[in-house]
């Protein structure tokens, strides 16, 4: 049997499921929602992400968005029904995730993280300043939150090689986060003589 058949298998055993009856003072029912609903077999047992499904423990989606991401879902994921899944069961996996935030292991330092950024040779694609550039997106300023930052370092798409622990450490991440968070606003448009309407 392949992963993609255990996968539809879980996905169809979900949409029939009428309710999820569980516990609420249990500290795992999160956990165990997401393995009986079938969301981490793409998304992973702890909201992680995996090759199938993105992260939810990114902290990017409020639990309305939230909500609205189960019940309209887009792309290849099943939408999940009230009568499937209840709203309270819903927010119970939302606080599950929120609790798997990542937060910087340490202060990140920003001088640190220069010289990191350029070591690692992030410049090649996001360009000197982490303003983006022809191969890789803009990093900053105002970057995405560390969560976000740190899951995608680790487990990238596309052509972006992948960033283990053993190869960049979660104190080297903050360090390279704080310098992306550092840098500083792009003057206006109309402040540029050459750009100015």
């Amino acid at each position: 049997m392949t992963v993609r058949n255990v996968a539809i298998g879980l996905i169809a055993a979900a949409t029939t499921t009428t309710s999820l009856s569980l516990n609420a003072q249990e500290p795992t029912d999160g956990a165990e929602l997401l393995a009986q609903s079938g969301c981490a077999v793409c998304h992973g047992a702890e909201g992680q992400g995996t090759a199938a499904g993105p992260s939810l423990a990114a902290g990017t989606l409020s639990l309305d968005d939230f909500v609205a991401a189960v019940r309209q879902a887009t792309r290849t994921m099943p939408a999940y029904a009230a009568e499937v899944l209840p709203d309270e069961d819903v927010a119970r996996m939302f606080a599950f995730l929120e609790a798997q935030i990542a937060e910087p292991a340490a202060a990140g330092r920003a001088d640190v993280g220069a010289e990191l950024y350029s070591a690692y040779g992030c410049y090649s694609c996001h360009a000197d300043e982490a303003q983006g550039g022809q191969h890789g997106p803009r990093l900053g300023p105002d970057p995405i939150t560390f969560a976000r930052f740190s899951w995608y370092t680790r487990h990238p798409t596309r052509t972006m090689p992948p960033y283990s622990a053993v190869v960049l450490s979660d104190q080297d991440m903050a360090d390279i986060y704080a310098f992306v968070e550092a840098q500083p606003q792009p003057p206006p448009l109309e402040s540029i003589p050459l750009l100015a309407p």
